[in-house]
């Protein structure tokens, strides 16, 4: 779901799209994410014009323990929130959003 990323040093943002072919905004599983992030203990800010990126700003004092955490926790709601997203895709359409 990661279309594209930007940003520089610890200031990152995440774009989330649907397909990387159509490029259609992931907006609703950007809210997904944004929420299981929230309840997992990591802060997250949605953003953009159609509300599918997501703002990272790490603090210039956080620990590598802290990161690893925060990165663990927003690799596992990308997991969740993608398996999810992808019980409904129809088998005929699953290659074009691997």
């Amino acid at each position: 779901m990661v279309g594209t990323i930007h940003g520089m040093g610890a200031m990152r943002a995440m774009e989330l799209v649907r397909s990387k072919e159509t490029l259609q905004p992931a907006d609703k599983e950007t809210q997904q994410v944004v929420k299981y992030c929230y309840e997992h203990g990591v802060i997250t800010i949605s953003a953009g014009t159609y509300g599918n990126v997501i703002r990272l700003l790490m603090p210039l004092v956080i620990s590598d323990e802290q990161f690893d955490e925060a990165m663990n926790v927003l690799e596992a709601a990308l997991q969740s929130v993608t398996a999810g997203y992808m019980a409904t895709v129809p088998d005929s359409e699953k290659v074009a959003h691997a």
